[in-house]
């Protein structure tokens, strides 16, 4: 009796414990047993930063640093890449003064003059993305890593002084500079070769560079393109306080007064230019003023770019970017499809062509052949007429020969 009387309250207790327990339970938890998505990292290790930033380590600061800051509005890249090929006379003054309209971020609008990398970072545009959300979650550490990656191509000899590009050393920093500020060289090389043995096997660098283009040895580069003077001064790295410089005193040419800070200093985000894509993380996404819950959907996978679970979580959200790269792979496949299409129409035609002329050939030789049948009878059934027309002749002649021989014979017998 006393055993039974224990036994139920301590059930109870349990039955209750376990009730709470259950309801205990955080949503968010929950929310991600659902789903099954992972809660994404709050930050790129460095393994992945090398891997994204091998590509474009050794460009000139000033290059390098437009291209960190356009990295962080990937709308407007894809945008910007749109207009230069639909307007690729423009040049130079005259570029700038269409620049001058357009509402994108004056790190967007520089490399508008770079129409190859413009494409590189359109077409890889998961790939910038990734690129431009280290940059505003871990701006220091890209810094720290891009020194890292000099500092290998530098030991290697693979990053000198040349005549299209100056190394500058101070203490611990590698600055990069042209060797004429009116031009801007772009590199290209092979990660492998450019830093010595990769030190990532699990994260191999990428390459950035002209596509069917055999790298060889050392750092090639792209066609030079002429700029103002002003144009790689306005950015430019502050590489003791790890963040990017704007001087508002160089302003270049492509923006307008109004739209231009007024105080020199730290280049500072514009989440307006963002056009809403999803931040990375919860805190970044905090610091610019979006809701914290759209960062979910990013995650670390062993390339540090996009997955198969990015893209279909980016399907829920308003990803401007995922719809934007469809319509160009649906755009790219109808191309091909129409060129498939076109040398399949003139193999056809040229086939027609030919099995005609077989047929006109054939058809020749065929009447030829006919007609040469048709002449063979006629030529026989003549030659045996006048064959036997001759013979008849000879047998008359043959015959009134022998007549008269017996008639002569006859005569002479009479006689006797």
């Amino acid at each position: 009796m006393k055993t039974t009387s224990i036994y139920h309250p301590v059930l109870g207790l349990f039955i209750t414990f376990f009730l709470v327990f259950c309801l205990a339970l955080p949503p968010r938890q929950g929310k991600a047993e659902e789903t099954g998505y992972p809660e994404p990292s709050e930050k790129y290790s460095r393994e992945e930063l090398a891997q994204m930033l091998a590509p474009i380590a050794l460009y000139p600061d000033a290059l390098l640093s437009q291209i960190l800051m356009a990295s962080t509005y990937p709308i407007e890249v894809i945008e910007a890449d749109r207009w230069i090929k639909k307007n690729p006379e423009l040049k130079g003054d005259a570029l700038d003064t269409a620049l001058l309209d357009k509402n994108w971020d004056p790190g967007v609008k520089a490399i508008c003059h770079f129409p190859e990398i413009s494409a590189l970072m359109s077409e890889r545009i998961s790939e910038t993305t990734n690129l431009g959300n280290a940059f505003l979650a871990q701006e220091a550490e890209v810094m720290d890593v891009v020194q890292e990656l000099r500092t290998k191509a530098y030991d290697q000899g693979n990053l000198t002084t040349t005549s299209r590009q100056k190394v500058l050393v101070e203490k611990e920093t590698i600055i990069i500079e042209p060797a004429d500020p009116r031009v801007i060289y772009v590199p290209y090389y092979d990660p492998f070769h450019a830093y010595g043995p990769w030190w990532y096997p699990a994260y191999p660098p990428y390459y950035w560079g002209p596509p069917g283009v055999s790298i060889g040895v050392g750092i090639s580069y792209w066609p030079g393109f002429y700029f103002g003077f002003a144009f790689g001064t306005w950015s430019h790295f502050d590489w003791n306080r790890h963040h990017i410089y704007i001087d508002v005193q160089k302003r270049p040419r492509f923006v307008r007064h109004d739209r231009w800070i007024t105080t020199p200093g730290r280049w500072q985000h514009a989440p307006s230019h963002r056009r809403g894509v999803a931040y990375r993380d919860k805190s970044t996404a905090r610091k610019y003023g979006q809701d914290p819950n759209r960062s979910i959907g990013f995650r670390r996978d062993t390339r540090g770019f996009l997955g198969p679970r990015e893209v279909d979580r980016d399907r829920r959200g308003d990803d401007r970017i995922k719809i934007d790269r469809n319509r160009q792979q649906r755009k790219r496949v109808e191309q091909e499809q129409q060129i498939q299409k076109k040398t399949e129409r003139n193999k056809q035609e040229q086939g027609r062509v030919k099995h005609d002329r077989q047929i006109q050939q054939r058809t020749g030789q065929e009447i030829q052949t006919r007609k040469r049948i048709e002449r063979e009878p006629q030529q026989k059934s003549r030659s045996n007429v006048f064959n036997r027309i001759e013979e008849g002749r000879k047998e008359r002649q043959s015959s009134e020969r022998g007549r008269g021989s017996r008639q002569g014979l006859s005569d002479d017998s009479r006689g006797k």
